[in-house]
Order: C-alpha cells, then structure tokens, then sequence
C-alpha cells in the first residue's frame, strides 16, 4: 500500500462556530481525496466542537477526529502529527477560509526538487467587520512576496506563520516536534512561538544553505479570521510583548550580549523610519504610531525576557 501523500491537521479549541467553515472549504479541495487526510485535534473544547466535526467525519472518511484532553497549541499539534500516516504534514488554524487550490499547491511545493524543508503559504486577513481606516492589512498579511521561491537567508532564521505551513514528518520525528514549554491554547499561556522555535532550530542546523530551506508558495492561499479585538491597541502591544519574550527565549538571549544589541539596533532603526513615514505620509500617522508602538512592544518583551534569563543563569 502507497503511503498517503499529506496529511493535514488543523488544532482547535472552543471554534464551533468556525471550525465548519475551514472543514467545509478542506471538503471542495482540487487534489484528490486519495492524496491526503484531514486530523482535527480537539485541544479539550468545551463546545459542541466534537458535534460540528463530527458532521464531517460521518461523511468524509478522510476526516479523523482526535480528542486532546491537555491543554496546550504545542501539545496539541505534536498529537496531530503523531497521528498523521502522510509524508508531509500541513498544519492549518481552525479560524480560517480555504482556498479550493491549497492541497494541491501545498503539497506540490513540498514534492519539488530540491526539497525544501518547509513551505509556508500565503495568509490574508478575513474580517469580522470592517476595520478602521489606519489598520491596513499589512498587519495581519503574511506573504513573503508575490511570486513563489526560497525566502532569503536573513529572513530564513523564524519561518513561517504557524497557521499555513508544511513540513516533512521525518522532520517534526527528527525534532521531536514543538517545543511545548511554548504555544498558547485555550486556557494554556506560556511563551507563544512553538512554530518559530522549531524554524530555528532547523535553520540553525542549515545555515550554510539559509537560503535554500523554506519556501514561500502564495498559491496555498488561506484567509485568516481577523476579530475586532485585532486592532485594539492594547491587545496589539501585549501580542507584541509575548513575541519579543519568546524570541528572547528561544534565541538564549542574555542582557547586553551582542545577541541582545542586535535586536535592540533594530529599534534605533525603527525609531528613524517611523520619523521619515511621520514627515512623508500623513494619512498614514496613525498606522506608522502604532506600528512603531507595536515594535517598541517587542523591543520591552525582548528585553525583559532577556533580563529573566540572565537572573536564572545566576541561580
């Protein structure tokens, strides 16, 4: 017997009323149901999740449903991949709209040759309502561009949105998959970044070809739900703080190392382009404020992670 081609595994808590929508749009797929395998991994819901999907599972029999009774993103997608019986394994969030080409696109990225090691897709916003005028979809698009290609080495070390991306399984077996001191979920908030922190760890393993290992395919085209609370200033700063603290983190950043004032340099340059954007655009004020705001944000989670980690180095 073949071995199946892909497996697709969508992680979720408490998304009733949207998970449907994603396993409806996995249903009208142009690739072949032969090719692939859909696991939703129930990360302990306390709705009628189980019911929703499993209006699914009745009817599709390449639909699985796995319950996961500890809580936990990082658990939940390790489960998800433990279950999966593909060469490749696609990880997708249980918030979105799919576009019928996806699969097919995903999983052709993944085949090519040279193999990548990972392929993330291309991530659009999809509106609850319709948001104000400075928040621009920039903030919540995740494209490495227009066409499809290796991402660039200096922009290799993190990979991709963890909501649209795929990898080899031997790859996630290799690593061990997510690390689950990280990953949000449900009721479960330690460090957010498992997805970020398994990039890096094999990008650090491959720096002598950085830019031959991720590739960015905008054809596996998702629309991600994007709530009101998104353009909330406070919940925008406090996203920013939890990724700045989990990149010094996984990065093993101590204060006032190199490491450290690197990203710090970052925001010195962050400073001089939000003053040219105040200058050249003023439709644009707001946007630039916030963007800058949202940097410094990282900049603080950054640094006070870094800080954290240089105490416990002492103890």
């Amino acid at each position: 017997m073949n071995e199946l081609p892909l497996s697709v595994v969508i992680c979720t808590y408490n998304r009733a009323d949207l998970i449907g929508l994603a396993l409806e749009d996995l249903t009208k797929q142009t690739l072949e149901t032969s090719q692939f395998e859909i696991i939703v991994i129930d990360n302990n819901s306390k709705d009628n999740t189980s019911e929703v999907v499993r209006i699914f599972t009745e009817k599709y029999p390449h639909i699985h449903y796995f319950f996961e009774g500890k809580p936990g993103r990082s658990i939940a997608r390790n489960r998800g991949w433990r279950e999966a019986k593909g060469t490749f394994v696609a990880y997708l969030d249980d918030d979105i709209r799919v576009d019928p080409q996806w699969a097919m696109a995903m999983l052709g990225a993944l085949r090519q040759q040279p193999q990548p090691l990972a392929v993330g897709g291309l991530v659009e916003p999809w509106y609850a309502e319709t948001p104000p005028k400075w928040f621009i979809p920039e903030f919540e698009l995740r494209s490495w561009g227009e066409k499809a290609g290796y991402i660039p080495a200096h922009r290799a070390p993190f990979g991709f949105a963890g909501g649209n991306m795929g990898i080899a399984r031997s790859l996630l077996e290799k690593y061990k998959g997510f690390q689950e001191e990280l990953g949000g979920g449900g009721d479960h908030m330690p460090r957010m970044g498992e997805e970020t922190d398994l990039f890096f760890r094999i990008y650090k393993d491959h720096q002598a070809e950085a830019d031959r290992i991720f590739w960015f395919e905008p054809a596996a085209r998702i629309q991600h739900w994007t709530p009101a609370r998104n353009w909330q200033v406070p919940y925008r700063m406090q996203r920013s703080h939890a990724s700045g603290a989990a990149r010094a983190w996984m990065m093993g950043v101590k204060p006032f190392s190199v490491g450290y004032w690197r990203v710090m340099a970052f925001g010195v340059k962050s400073t001089f382009r939000f003053m040219q954007a105040l200058i050249s655009s003023k439709n644009l004020r707001k946007t630039e404020w916030i963007k800058y705001r949202q940097t410094l944000a990282y900049l603080k989670g950054f640094s006070d992670e870094s800080i954290q980690h240089g105490k416990d180095g002492l103890k």
